[in-house]
């Protein structure tokens, strides 16, 4: 193997390595999907039992208004990472396919 097949090796280990970064943070992404929608579905019946009198409404929004702040925080962190994986999953097809192409197509000619 000359240099650049050693080289189109790494690149290609190096693109496998990105699309299991990827799925990764796609499963953590997942997870994370199913607490905030545990969480929200939480706050959203908390300020549904004080919306019941326009008396109690103020009290109920002080109360859920810390943790819809948290909520709406993950959602911002989760769409920031969704945006991660999407770039490490391209770049490892593109890696794979560039690295497979320069181990095959860049071999030294033999000679008879």
């Amino acid at each position: 193997m000359n240099f650049k097949q050693i080289l189109g090796a790494l690149i290609f280990v190096g693109g496998i390595v990105l699309l299991f970064v990827a799925h990764y943070i796609n499963t953590q992404i997942e997870e994370g999907n199913i607490q905030i929608f545990n969480a929200q579905k939480k706050v959203d019946q908390g300020s549904s039992l004080f919306n019941m009198t326009p008396y109690s409404k103020p009290i109920g929004q002080g109360l859920t208004s810390g943790a819809q702040k948290k909520i709406n925080e993950g959602k911002g962190t989760i769409a920031y990472y969704t945006v991660v994986a999407q770039r490490c999953q391209i770049s490892g097809i593109i890696a794979i396919v560039i690295g497979a192409g320069m181990m095959f197509l860049l071999r030294k000619k033999r000679h008879r």
